[in-house]
């Protein structure tokens, strides 16, 4: 098969007649069925497959209705591609919201099916579902947060809603992403009572993953239930943390408390190799931000680090995570650490987020800023990550391969497959690959 250099060399400059006979069409190979991949939300896929190289072309793009939620990291499984979205009235107060799961081919990006997974009340207003797509039961069940509630929908198109789970109550849905964890049998989620001044009501929840009810419930005692992250299930233990407040640790069997970690969080929790990783604020300078890790069996703070440099974490941020290393975004970098020791890796890479239309050294004196990013994904030698534009990033060094502006803020998790990257933004959804073929700056299909 002609590589893309050989392609243009053959085909020169001036002689184009002929050359997308050549080009080989992308392959939709691997799967990607939740935010940071696995339930560990670690960002690593496991196996051999390659994503996109550079550049990256649209080999299609996709509008999708966006009244009244944030845009759901896309999932991918078994030749479709789901994404969830709330569609109504233009104005957010008139009426009833439907909200929808749409499969798509991925290859295409045209629709296979779409089926409402719950329509919401009249008095509810934004907010109506959640960036919480989670594949579950293998594959057969899609999870979707709403404002009424956790849902569960069947990936066959005839099946429809199995079941809402009400965590919500009749208060107002978080905007943050709060994806459920998922072990075999049960789903773990916080209730997302939004009330005014930022509260919502502190208890975590085990649901039955065949009916949907309630087998237990932890309620925080000690802790003011702000907000309580996407949480991580592994063997036999859920870790979950709150803003602002700390980890814990809880029995998958009853929600009776492990052990419990007071600190100034501000990311869901991944977990890898027995270590549980966040970031945080500094629990002595409010202006200091950084990571820390924990051990998964007793809680004991294993390092912390400040990225002071790298600016403010207010806005929840995400964790990727290998044996060796952790990947996070502070300010408009892609940081790397050692995950046994902390030690900053990359110390000499640019500011890789920085958006393309934007000129790097207009930041260089200002104020550090947060930049919201998803869940890092890492695929073979390469990560992506969305920003103001979708980059990739060389694992080794930390080096920019390539970017592509989505035009819009991509602030949720990408999904990868071999030749294909899926991003999706508040106001399309892209489906992109590898460009085989260009000239001048351009791709040729």
């Amino acid at each position: 098969m002609p590589s893309r250099r050989a392609v243009l060399a053959a085909c020169g400059s001036i002689v184009l007649a002929g050359c997308s006979a050549v080009r080989r069409e992308p392959s939709v190979t691997g799967s990607w069925p939740q935010r940071g991949y696995d339930r560990t939300r670690s960002g690593v896929h496991p196996g051999d497959i390659d994503g996109p190289e550079s550049p990256l072309t649209a080999q299609w793009t996709r509008s999708l209705p966006s009244y009244g939620g944030r845009s759901t990291s896309p999932l991918l499984a078994d030749g479709s591609l789901y994404v969830g979205y709330t569609d109504g009235p233009p104005s957010l107060m008139e009426g009833e919201r439907t909200i929808v799961i749409d499969a798509i081919n991925p290859a295409t990006g045209d629709s296979q099916w779409t089926t409402t997974a719950t329509t919401t009340r009249e008095s509810q207003q934004t907010n109506h579902h959640a960036d919480s797509l989670t594949l579950a039961d293998n594959g057969s069940l899609i999870l979707l947060q709403t404002s009424n509630g956790l849902c569960a929908v069947g990936t066959d198109e005839d099946e429809g809603t199995q079941w809402c789970f009400d965590n919500v109550s009749d208060g107002q849905l978080s905007y943050q992403p709060i994806s459920p964890a998922i072990d075999d049998d049960t789903v773990y989620v916080g209730h997302y009572r939004q009330l005014a001044g930022g509260e919502s009501v502190p208890v975590f929840y085990a649901v039955d993953l065949e009916e949907g009810s309630e087998r237990w419930r932890h309620e925080f005692t000690s802790w003011d239930g702000r907000g309580v992250y996407s949480a991580v299930a592994v063997d036999d233990v859920v870790y979950l943390t709150e803003f602002g407040e700390g980890v814990k640790a809880l029995d998958a069997a009853d929600g009776t408390e492990l052990w419990s970690e007071s600190l100034p969080t501000d990311s869901a929790p991944t977990v890898v190799d027995g270590t549980v990783f966040v970031t945080c604020a500094s629990a002595t300078d409010e202006e200091s931000y950084g990571a820390t890790a924990l051990d998964t069996t007793t809680g004991e703070v294993l390092w912390e680090a400040a990225d002071n440099d790298d600016g403010g974490g207010w806005i929840p941020r995400q964790l990727a995570a290998t044996a060796d290393t952790v990947y996070y975004a502070a300010g408009f970098r892609l940081l790397a650490r050692d995950a046994t020791t902390g030690e900053r890796r990359w110390p000499d890479a640019a500011r890789q987020l920085v958006p393309s239309a934007v000129d790097p050294a207009e930041l260089r004196d200002a104020e550090p800023v947060s930049s919201r990013t998803g869940i890092p994904a890492i695929v073979g030698d390469r990560i992506y990550v969305g920003n103001r534009d979708l980059v990739v990033v060389d694992r080794e060094t930390g080096s920019v391969h390539t970017r592509y502006d989505t035009e819009d803020s991509l602030e949720n998790s990408v999904a990868v497959a071999d030749d294909w990257l899926y991003a999706n933004t508040s106001s399309t959804l892209y489906g992109l690959t590898t460009c085989e073929t260009e000239l001048f700056g351009r791709c040729l299909r």
